[in-house]
Order: structure tokens, then C-alpha cells, then sequence
């Protein structure tokens, strides 16, 4: 095992006994969006076994100061692009422990031929920002995060968009229902994604996972709810699906996806499916929701903005390639 002391200091792979100190250390950068122990195990558990993943932890006298890893999404696989994450303690910032565990990973990436290397930043994070540019990286995407106070959505207001849907003669169902009355529900859920992922805006082609990794990551998921995933049915096929997901934060909830199959599109029911779920979270007591969406996505952002949600802070992508594109 790879070991470095330096003043104390320890290097040393991580291993699920430094879950809670790690989480401690990443949460820090992220209190608006932190991660729970269950969810991060269930990440951890459920990665698939072509996924190239590695991490390694910094610390002194049992506690966490520094972490940096590899990885690759299993949405947007390519065996020779890497995602790279690091995380230095505020109190040892500007010490030269970033650029350290920069270095590091680009050494143990080597062997492994990386083509791209991909990093996601939170906008107010611009020392982060600096750091990449530095290292010649380039923000190549951006996702638009915002906010709705549900205290004051008024599901009123936007009846008429829900009744234009079901007026075409279309079905307004959740998971839970449509499964009682399909047995593979599920499994439609699935192709819903599969065939709406090419469409999903992306630096590089989204392709959905297997139905077996499909549901160990998602239906299987602690944060799964059946009741707050909204379809739009015509006959027993999906034409469209908004999935919402419970926020590790008290009264909030997030929205997943919303997607909808190109000869549905332009019948209202992406705003339909939105609405059905902001009135959902509503009236089960939660207080704000959260969404993100493509900064190029227009149409998602409009329906968002004309429901009452305020922007926030974005996600910025920077990708560097270290050779020619493929």
C-alpha cells in the first residue's frame, strides 16, 4: 500500500472504516448538500465492477484532513475517462496538500491511459476554479441549480397544465400505483431512461446502466419512494416520468428526472409531471425543492422558472485532455 508521511501526515488508501471521518471532511465543503452514511454505503456497495475506482485519504492522529480520488460515472462510462475529487481541509489549505494529491492521482492515472479528466465544482468554490485552470482544464458544461419555496406554491395556478394532459386522454399514475397494476413497472420505468438518455445534455453520450444494475442503484436505493416517482401513461406504456428523491437536509426534497419520449414531447407533459410532484411534496409537509438542469436546456428551465423556482449557485464541469479527443 502507497504511504507518504510528511510532517505527521499519513497516506493510505481509503477503506469504509473512514466513512464517517470522510464524510465530515466532504460535508464541509458542501453543508447545503451533504450526504448521508446510508446513501454514501449504498454508493460504495453498489458500484459496478467495471468502474475503475480508487481512494485515498490523508490524515494525522486518526483524523481525516485530505482525501483525493479517481473514479468514473457509471451513467457515462469510457474506459479511459476518469473522474478526479479532492478534498483538503480548510485549515490545511494553501499548504501545497491539493497540489500534492493533484499529482498523486495523475501518477497512479497513468498506467490506466486516461484520454479525459473530469472534475465538478460548485460555483462559489473558486479557489477550486483557479486550481483547475491552473492545470489547464476548461469548464465545458454548466448546470443550473435552483430552488422552490413550497410554502408558497400555489398547485392552483397551474390546473389547467395537468388538465391539458389528461384531456389528450393520457394518465397521471404514481410508480407505486402503476405497479399494482403491471408487474413490470419497473422494468418500463428503466426503458423510460434508456431510451430518453441520448437526448439528456452532456459533455459525452449518457447511456443508462442494465436493468440488474438499475435497480441495485436505484430502486434499491435508501432514498427510493415509489409514490413520489410521477408517469404520465398512455394505455400501459410511459410516455413520461419525474422522479423526486428525499434531501439528507430536513423539509427538503430533490427532483431527479424528468424526462419525456420524443413522440410525446410538445403535449405539455413535462410540465404536467412537474406540477403533479410539486403538489405532491407540498401537501406531504415538505418545505422547499431543488432541481437541477443543463444551462442549455431551455425548455426544463422555463417550466421551472414559470413554477416559481429562484436560481442558485451552479455546477460547473472542467474537463482537461490529456490527448487526442474520441
Amino acid at each position: 500500500m502507497s504511504e507518504k508521511e510528511n510532517s505527521g501526515f499519513k497516506l493510505r488508501l481509503f477503506t469504509k472504516n473512514d466513512s464517517v471521518e470522510f464524510l465530515a471532511l466532504k460535508n464541509i465543503f458542501y453543508p447545503d448538500h451533504s450526504i448521508s452514511l446510508e446513501s454514501f454505503l449504498h454508493y460504495e456497495n453498489t458500484r459496478s465492477e467495471k468502474i475503475q475506482h480508487k481512494h485515498w485519504v490523508w490524515g494525522k492522529d486518526d483524523a481525516i484532513l485530505c482525501s483525493a480520488l479517481y473514479t468514473q460515472w457509471e451513467e457515462i462510462y469510457h474506459p479511459h475517462k476518469f473522474v478526479i475529487r479532492i478534498y483538503v481541509h480548510p485549515d490545511h489549505q494553501r499548504n501545497g496538500y491539493g497540489a500534492f494529491m493533484y499529482d498523486f492521482i495523475i501518477e497512479k492515472l497513468e498506467p490506466l491511459d486516461p484520454i479525459k479528466i473530469s472534475a465538478q465544482i460548485h460555483e462559489p468554490h473558486t479557489h477550486s476554479v483557479r486550481f483547475l485552470e491552473n492545470r489547464s482544464f476548461e469548464n465545458t458544461f454548466k448546470e443550473r441549480e435552483s430552488s422552490l419555496d413550497l410554502t408558497a406554491y400555489d398547485h392552483k395556478l397551474f390546473q389547467d397544465d395537468l388538465n391539458f394532459v389528461l384531456q389528450q386522454g393520457f394518465r397521471i399514475v404514481t410508480l407505486t400505483e402503476f405497479r399494482k397494476e403491471d408487474d413490470r413497472a419497473d422494468y418500463k420505468a428503466w426503458t423510460l431512461e434508456r431510451d430518453a438518455a441520448p437526448d439528456m445534455p452532456w459533455t459525452d453520450p449518457i447511456t443508462i446502466p442494465e436493468f440488474d444494475v438499475y435497480k441495485k442503484t436505484m430502486i434499491a436505493h435508501p432514498k427510493f419512494n415509489p409514490d413520489s416517482w410521477f408517469l404520465v401513461l398512455d394505455g400501459d406504456q410511459i410516455a413520461g416520468l419525474n422522479n423526486l428523491w428525499e434531501n439528507e437536509m430536513e423539509k427538503g426534497i430533490n427532483t431527479g428526472l424528468t424526462a419525456v419520449r420524443r413522440k410525446y414531447r410538445r403535449k405539455g407533459i413535462a410540465t404536467a409531471l412537474k406540477h403533479a410532484s410539486l403538489n405532491w411534496a407540498k401537501n406531504r409537509g415538505y418545505e422547499w425543492i431543488r432541481t437541477d438542469n443543463a444551462a442549455t436546456n431551455k425548455g426544463m428551465l422555463s417550466i421551472n422558472v414559470r413554477a416559481g423556482f429562484k436560481f442558485i449557485p451552479a455546477w460547473l464541469l472542467f474537463e482537461k485532455f490529456l490527448k487526442e479527443k474520441k
